[in-house]
């Protein structure tokens, strides 16, 4: 079957039960988004705050509402998450979801401070060669790949360039290009943070460096659950979820790759420190960028492991 350039492919996503979204039940309204980045860890965190005894998960991880499914209304988004309870109300229990699409789509922001202006943003961002890799190593063993890395990041603007307008375009919102080979341009962190702060408060954004989440988990953790007013939960390591066999990146197209996120990369510092936005790193806690480490903030160096 032949799938339309701006269409999702048939069966990816399924509705909710009929039954959950029938009037007269109240549920519970998402507090938190994980907005992204895709192959950066969202799997692994989103498990670990729906540990916490106090965050219900949604129905599924990622119920995409605010990128791809936003014209099936908020009656359907609202039926992933659980009934109201008075349990609920009184324990000041929490839920939400993890989408890692809504990072780079140009409307989520405007869409989620619609349906909630008090809505708290956790993005968790991934040293942008090797999230670029990975994603890339992903395509590759899902049969969509067929290019050498370095060739898919060349193509990638070619390859863009043919739909990415209907990421803004009725009624799809989708770009089989952009979904698929935007390689670099998810790792564009900068650009694509930048619209949600200026949609939301600095306060109710928080920024975390993927690799503290597996590095120190319970500290990294307790500064997420304190960013959702919530209690420290103990948990001594974060498994990580959706790893692909170990692969190698050598070091000169490492290096190579990296010049491409350079300019974005003092971009970053300059917006979380102009900002004063909460991040969370292998340095520990700060307001800008001083908690991030070189993943992120810097060029790499050495031979990188998948």
């Amino acid at each position: 079957m032949t799938v339309p350039r701006f269409e999702r492919p048939p069966g990816v996503w399924s509705d909710p039960p009929p039954t959950r979204e029938a009037p007269g039940v109240p549920r519970m309204r998402p507090s938190f988004l994980v907005i992204g980045a895709q192959r950066s860890g969202t799997t692994s965190l989103y498990r670990a705050l729906v540990a916490h005894p106090r965050i219900l998960p949604a129905l599924r991880k990622e119920v995409h509402y605010f990128d791809f499914q936003y014209r099936k209304g908020p009656a359907w988004y609202l039926a992933h998450y659980p009934p109201h309870s008075r349990w609920a109300r009184a324990q000041g229990v929490h839920t939400g979801e993890a989408s890692p699409y809504y990072l780079v789509h140009p409307l989520a922001p405007e869409r989620a401070y619609t349906f909630d202006p008090a809505m708290r943003i956790i993005a968790i961002l991934r040293d942008p060669v090797l999230r670029a890799f990975s994603h890339y190593r992903q395509n590759v063993a899902r049969g969509r790949e067929a290019l050498g890395f370095e060739e898919a990041l060349a193509a990638e603007p070619e390859r863009l360039a043919v739909d990415a307008h209907r990421l803004t375009v009725p009624p799809h919102y989708y770009s089989r290009g952009h979904h698929f080979y935007s390689y670099a341009d998810r790792g564009r962190y900068a650009h694509h943070l930048s619209r949600w702060l200026r949609t939301f408060a600095a306060e109710q954004v928080l920024v975390i460096e993927a690799e503290a989440l597996f590095t120190n988990p319970t500290a990294t953790l307790a500064a997420v659950f304190a960013f959702l007013d919530l209690p420290a939960h103990e948990q001594a390591r974060c498994p990580r979820f959706n790893q692909l066999p170990p692969a190698t990146l050598p070091v000169d197209v490492r290096r190579r790759v990296a010049t491409r996120f350079a300019e974005d990369r003092q971009a970053l510092v300059a917006l979380l420190r102009r900002r004063g936005v909460v991040c969370v790193g292998e340095a520990g806690i700060d307001r800008g960028p001083a908690a991030l480490g070189p993943s992120l903030i810097a060029k790499p160096q050495g031979t990188s492991h998948e």
